[in-house]
């Protein structure tokens, strides 16, 4: 009886109550524009979206990436850096302009690159993206990348309209 009372002690100490880990993902929709010219590169993404409730909206380059995001409103963007004609510098750069042109809240910009040198991720600040990840890139690290991109941004509560492209929307389920 006593084994019992000292093992119900132990197991009430605070010492032992596990610490609440912080989710990798948020548990609300996101409307999420990737722009990669990789459609494998968009296919890991989608993959590793599939079972979280965001919405996936793809560019397969810069151009179309600046035309999606004009057209419609989204809660985050990938963009990878490396592509043809319009590069993801360039495209954040426009995208930015475009916010402050027509008043709109910034939108969280998360750079996808295979570079890892510090240049690179000053280079992506300096162009306006809100982050930096390095390809390849584990679903973990993605995950609390858009976590933390759209909870450090100060318009999160205010979030995108619902979708209205809705033949090219992936539904993530």
């Amino acid at each position: 009886m006593q084994a019992v009372q000292g093992l119900q002690q132990i197991l009430a100490s605070p010492a032992l109550v596990p610490i609440p880990v912080s989710s990798p993902m948020l548990d609300r929709p996101l409307r999420i524009l990737i722009a990669d010219d990789s459609h494998d590169n968009r296919a890991l993404i989608e993959a590793y979206l599939k079972k979280t409730p965001y919405l996936l909206i793809e560019a397969e380059d810069g151009q179309q990436a600046i035309d999606k995001f004009i057209a419609g409103r989204f809660d985050l963007v990938l963009m990878d850096i490396q592509m043809p004609n319009v590069d993801g510098y360039e495209a954040t750069e426009r995208i930015r302009g475009w916010e402050r042109d027509h008043a709109r809240a910034r939108t969280p910009v998360v750079a996808l690159t295979a570079s890892a040198l510090e240049d690179a991720a000053d280079r992506t600040k300096a162009a306006g993206c809100d982050a930096h990840v390095t390809k390849p890139v584990k679903k973990s690290t993605l995950l609390n990348a858009i976590r933390d991109a759209v909870e450090r941004n100060p318009r999160n509560e205010n979030r995108a309209d619902p979708p209205d492209l809705k033949e090219e929307i992936c539904q993530t389920e």
